[in-house]
């Protein structure tokens, strides 16, 4: 298979001074598909896309790259093509390990189009042009980087907003890096941090805010035009206020006009691993203020006055993925010390109002044992989906043998009938038959000719298909499985089990559960994968 590798990073631009060329995703798209015609070895092979748009080519943590590299290892990718080696990457010691080292062991053919490089081609007199090209490549990027933080930093100095505002503000269109309070949205803050002072704690406050009927900040933002993720709670009829979405208001110190600098910073220029500042720079009164100075440090003490649960910090197998089934919302926990931890729905005490919710309040060792029992099913469904996956795989080898076999016995007989007909119009070139019995020969041999080309044509149009059967994600099921070996003597649900294996479990109540397990989209595919195969070579 040929892989054609694409990427285009958030600092590319399409045209520049340096760039007489777009990088978009389509030009090379483009680029490589013509440059593939143009090689008579590898255009008839099976091709596949590998696109990363809006990632740094400083490093190879790319999700579609990765996923090359996994088809790579496991010699399903056999050739990698992309537009030149800064699309591949700008890191010149990873690019040359890859170049130099990985690809050569494990057969890969590496082409780039604009460098004019084929590694299946070259000598050893181009493989210095090579390493220089991506020591070049490296320094551009880091270069670029620089300028950009020197930038931002700039801008961070004279206290310019060029980042999504919170809510409540909006960017001032004649004055660029300035903000403008949004009166309306500014009443719900204020109104915050009034129960704030008062000594209301979140939930309290969550509540007074649900029966207020004041709007979420993404329902406010959806009424009013503002752009922005919406959850699908958030467009459903119980959205709400919670606790979480009170202390992000309460506990961001812009609302009192102080911008506070970066608080994360890269290590190196064109690297992604940043650090947290300890000690970010804030510019006091640098914008309209929400609420005054004050106020907001007033409302802080809600959280110095919390009582803090000993317990608060412990993992659970299943923290984060409880949802009610008629909301929508993550289920609340309660971690008793001396009785039974609890899920249940706090919505009934989030809103004031009973939505529908059930009011169960489910142990957790239940619930986890519940969870254990389908993950042991699933666990078994996932090993009869790798087996169909291999089962498929000698079956698509045997098919495309057999029509390559039978592609080749019609070729000949193709070719057969072509000299015959040439024959027999030699023979009548030459007055040995008769116009008549030409006529006749010919029409016979053309419709012969004709069957055996329909023939020929559905030989390639289920070869074509067989090919696109192939599940290309087989190396996530093989980690997958590899996953279910390391945890089939396990007795009871771990928490590194359900980070494996659970997406999302839905309570219905006590009785009815429902669990979204990761990559059911994959094993579904491959549970069906020998039966398509085997429906297509008939």
């Amino acid at each position: 298979m040929v892989g054609l590798y694409i990427r285009l990073s958030f600092a590319d631009d399409d045209l520049n001074e340096r760039k007489q060329v777009s990088d978009s995703v389509e030009n090379q798209r483009k680029l490589l598909n013509e440059y593939l015609q143009e090689l008579p070895d590898l255009r008839t092979e099976e091709t596949e896309e590998f696109i990363d748009d809006g990632y740094s080519g400083t490093n190879f943590q790319r999700p579609a790259f990765q996923r090359m590299l996994a088809l790579i290892k496991k010699r399903v990718v056999t050739t990698v093509i992309v537009k030149d080696f800064s699309r591949f990457g700008r890191n010149y010691v990873e690019c040359a390990d890859y170049l130099e080292k990985l690809f050569p062991f494990l057969g890969t053919r590496f082409i780039s189009v604009a460098d004019n490089y084929d590694s299946g081609r070259q000598n050893e007199d181009r493989q210095m042009e090579v390493a220089m090209k991506n020591i070049v490549n490296s320094y551009y990027s880091q270069d670029l980087s620089r300028k950009v933080i020197a930038t931002l930093d700039m801008k961070r100095e004279r206290g310019e907003i060029f980042f999504n505002v919170p809510f409540g503000y909006f960017k001032d269109e004649k004055h660029k890096g300035k903000v403008l309070i949004d009166d309306e949205a500014a009443k719900i803050v204020r109104h915050i941090f009034s129960l704030a002072c008062e000594g209301r704690q979140l939930g309290d406050i969550a509540k007074i805010l649900n029966k207020e009927d004041v709007p979420t900040i993404a329902t406010y933002n959806v009424e009013h035009n503002v752009s922005g993720k919406m959850t699908p709670i958030e467009k459903s009829d119980y959205a709400a206020w919670t606790n979480a979405k009170v202390r992000n208001v309460l506990k961001n110190e812009f609302y009192a006009g102080t911008y506070i600098s970066q608080r994360r910073k890269q290590v190196i220029a064109g690297m992604k691993k940043t650090v947290e500042v300890r000690d970010p720079m804030k510019i006091p009164n640098n914008h309209p203020a929400i609420v005054d100075t004050e106020t907001f440090w007033k409302a802080q003490e809600i959280f110095r006055t919390k009582k803090v649960n000993p317990n608060s910090s412990r993992r659970y197998p299943l923290k984060s993925k409880v949802f009610c089934g008629n909301c929508g919302y993550a289920m609340a926990y309660h971690d008793n010390v001396h009785d039974d931890c609890l899920f249940y729905c706090n919505q009934v005490l989030q809103t004031g109002n009973n939505v529908g919710c059930s009011e169960d309040r489910l142990p957790e060792e239940l619930l986890n044992a519940r969870v254990f029992t389908q993950l042991k099913s699933w666990m078994m469904l996932l090993e009869t989906a790798c087996g169909n996956v291999d089962e498929a795989e000698q079956k698509r080898w045997q098919g495309l043998r057999f029509l390559n076999d039978e592609a080749e016995k019609l070729q000949t007989e193709f070719k057969a009938l072509q000299s015959k007909k040439l024959e027999f119009y030699e023979s009548y070139s030459d007055g040995q038959i008769d116009k008549e019995t030409f006529a006749d020969q010919k029409e016979k041999l053309s419709a012969e000719i004709d069957s055996i080309r329909d023939e020929l044509n559905k030989l390639h149009e289920k070869e074509s298909k067989l090919r696109k059967t192939r599940n290309q994600r087989k190396p996530e099921l093989d980690a997958l499985m590899e996953n279910v070996r390391l945890f089939e003597n396990e007795t009871h649900l771990t928490c590194t089990m359900a980070d494996v294996f659970v997406e999302k479990v839905i309570v219905y109540d006590k009785w009815c559960i429902e669990i979204t397990w990761k990559c059911e989209d994959l094993v579904e595919k491959a549970l069906n994968e020998a039966g398509e195969v085997e429906e297509i070579v008939g």
